[in-house]
């Protein structure tokens, strides 16, 4: 009965959005800019998500790098509602967040306060931020697939190069985007539907790509099903779908010394037919040597026993 509901809103989300129909229970927005997008859903953002799974999966990764590196302070560019910052926030880090999107930092601020954490959220662009905070830290996290929301290189580059600005020289940055090598190769248009129950409303959350050049047509609906009455949303935004090898060369460009790959949270190695991910640590390495680019070193690692 479940997957009936869930294959229903499927198809009456294709339906609506072929005919362009809107009605007082479906609301449909097309090619808006993504700040509007996130304004408009940052209020339901987090019960599409379940962070303590998230958390306990993610976690033993970063815990592994910041450790390595003795981390005390870590900013989270494109932070969203705010779920990685608090938990570092919970684990005794100084924690930054920044977004552009205005509401989600409204709401990740609250969350914050009513935890009694200390965490400072700003509005700022992922690609002009690091004059404004005017701080160096420890560890740059940019996860949760925001890079493909730049659709130019040289956008991308200065998300780098801020990165770096804002980095101490024995920090870190980690970057995390789908393996869109992969995307691209099998046509992957659907992603996993997700539902959830929070306080007594059922949640449907739905994605898919349209295969344009160069770039992608993201579309994404939700159904909220309260009192028995289901009312959806449907919207859509551009992405482009950097590959791995793109990323590493704006990377080398933007001034990183050292960048290790890898394919998953697990520490797996990167590989561009099967990872479901692709993500970057990246360095500020002394060296006269080149740029080094290699895959992660997670010997001695116990995080996943």
């Amino acid at each position: 009965m479940h997957l009936q509901r869930l294959l229903k809103a499927c198809q009456d989300w294709e339906r609506y959005r072929d005919e362009n129909i809107s009605n007082l229970n479906i609301i449909i927005l097309y090619g808006i800019d993504p700040m509007k997008v996130y304004n408009n859903i940052a209020q339901v953002y987090d019960c599409f998500i379940n962070w303590e799974e998230r958390i306990k999966r993610e976690d033993p990764f970063f815990q592994h790098l910041f450790m390595e590196r003795l981390a005390t302070s870590i900013l989270d560019i494109g932070c969203g509602s705010g779920g990685h910052a608090i938990h570092f926030a919970e684990m005794g880090y100084n924690v930054i967040g920044i977004d552009s999107s205005s509401e989600m930092v409204s709401f990740a601020q609250k969350k914050s306060d009513e935890n009694d954490l200390d965490i400072e959220f700003q509005c700022l662009p992922m690609t002009d931020y690091a004059s404004r905070i005017q701080q160096k830290f420890d560890a740059v996290i940019c996860v949760g697939n925001n890079l493909p929301h730049l659709l130019e290189a040289d956008a991308v580059k200065r998300v780098f190069t801020e990165t770096i600005a804002s980095m101490k020289d024995t920090g870190v940055a980690i970057f995390h985007v789908l393996n869109y090598h992969r995307i691209m190769a099998n046509k992957r248009r659907d992603f996993p539907a997700n539902s959830r129950i929070v306080d007594d409303k059922e949640y449907v959350f739905l994605r898919s790509y349209d295969f344009l050049s160069p770039d992608l047509n993201f579309h994404f609906a939700y159904a909220i099903k309260e009192n028995g009455q289901w009312t959806s949303k449907s919207m859509q935004m551009k992405h482009h779908p950097w590959k791995d090898d793109e990323l590493i060369e704006l990377a080398k460009e933007a001034g990183f010394t050292q960048i290790m790959t890898y394919g998953g949270y697990d520490f797996s190695e990167f590989d561009a037919e099967k990872s479901q991910d692709f993500i970057m640590v990246c360095e500020l390495v002394e060296d006269d040597d080149d740029i080094k680019v290699e895959g992660f070193d997670a010997d001695g690692w116990d995080g996943y026993k």
